[in-house]
């Protein structure tokens, strides 16, 4: 008698101590998996960006803004009305000869070509992968009734 009372008390103690945990877990919103059932999940890849999509988006603003600075400095550079700007710091003052838009003209054209031209090519090459990308999703149509698929030469 004395094994089954304290069977008996060993087994409420464990279900009690279950129920306060399952309790506990139901109160944060957590789930419990069970070892008995698993749903198989069906995984989907799919790209999240396709490949030279943001190099051909970095190349198209890499052109724009340096086809903008090499109009504008070339622009500033015109309106100046010395070609030159020397600016010197001596022990009796400052000298400044010329006109400062010259300067400035010549940085922004130098910073227009600088960007103008790897812009123009991260486009084309952004925009070649992302065309092959595009083209061979589209040989590999999955949607509809059945599966087709093309081969181009």
């Amino acid at each position: 008698m004395k094994r089954f009372i304290l069977v008996f008390a060993l087994v409420c103690i464990t279900l009690c101590t279950q129920a306060q945990i399952y309790a506990s877990l139901k109160q944060e919103k957590s789930t419990v998996v069970s070892p008995i059932v698993v749903q198989p999940t069906k995984v989907v890849y799919e790209v999240t960006t396709p490949p030279g999509l943001r190099m051909r988006n970095a190349g198209r603003f890499m052109t724009i803004a340096g086809g903008a600075l090499l109009v504008g400095g070339i622009a500033v550079f015109s309106s100046a009305d010395e070609k030159y700007y020397t600016y010197t710091s001596t022990n009796n003052g400052t000298v400044e000869e010329g006109d400062p838009k010259a300067a400035l003209g010549l940085l922004m054209m130098v910073a227009g070509g600088g960007l103008t031209i790897p812009g123009v090519i991260l486009w084309t090459k952004g925009a070649k992968k992302y065309n092959r990308f595009m083209e061979k999703q589209a040989a590999l149509n999955f949607k509809g009734n059945g599966i087709s698929v093309s081969y181009h030469f």
